[in-house]
């Protein structure tokens, strides 16, 4: 399969879990960015669950894991260790993102917790543990050149601003403080970000090889 074409994946996933995340709180009655979370868009019981969690968020989980795929595709275990497990670990993240927003809707907030809602949190938490790692793990695998020093760096800053709000959500959570909406778009979207610039990078540099090749062969 055309790994150019898999990388385009982490233009569209984030892309779509944009669209979800405005198109949700246009339709979604008193929704408000500051104060409700993003899960709040396909909790079981929310007007147009089906249209968001079913159609918008499922096709960004898909993207996710089309780029996930990608990554594994392009950066072999053998002579990528770590750029490979990162690529393995976002693909699990997709997986877990379709299903949170599909099959395991997160539960509305006061109610008694239901099997469904259950393994949303599980998946959620599982999926947090492994975001960081993924993006480390790629971030340094990928630094074997001076071109991938700078997004190295890059990486690091991600994941401490990320790191860094997405506990401070936790809190905010935790104390009922009606910030939690921003704090948390901060965190996931310092995220979102991260995957369209590693995917804008990676289909250029495939872009780059493919056209050396034809120079080559032409030559």
């Amino acid at each position: 399969m055309n790994k150019r074409l898999l990388f385009w994946g982490g233009i569209f996933g984030p892309t779509a879990f944009l669209l979800n995340d405005i198109i949700g709180g246009i339709v979604t009655p008193n929704y408000s960015y500051i104060e409700n979370t993003i899960s709040d868009l396909t909790k079981a019981g929310t007007q147009h669950t089906y249209l968001l969690g079913s159609i918008i968020l499922l096709i960004s989980a898909l993207m996710g894991i089309a780029f996930g795929i990608g990554i594994i595709s392009r950066f072999q275990y053998k002579h990528a260790k770590l750029v490979f497990l990162g690529g393995l670990f976002l693909v699990i993240i997709g997986i877990f993102t379709g299903l949170t927003g599909t099959i395991f809707p997160q539960d509305p907030i006061g109610q008694e917790l239901t099997f469904p809602g259950t393994v949303h949190i599980i998946l959620v938490g599982i999926s947090l543990l492994l975001t960081f790692p993924a993006l480390l793990m790629i971030g340094i695998g990928l630094d074997k050149t001076n071109d991938w020093r700078a997004f190295r760096l890059y990486t690091f800053i991600s994941v401490i601003i990320s790191f860094i709000f997405g506990g401070l959500s936790a809190i905010l959570a935790f104390n009922e403080i009606a910030l939690l909406g921003l704090v948390e778009r901060i965190s996931v979207y310092t995220i979102q970000i991260w995957i369209a610039i590693l995917a804008y990078r990676l289909i250029t540099e495939e872009r780059r090889v493919q056209i050396d090749l034809e120079t080559n062969s032409s030559n």
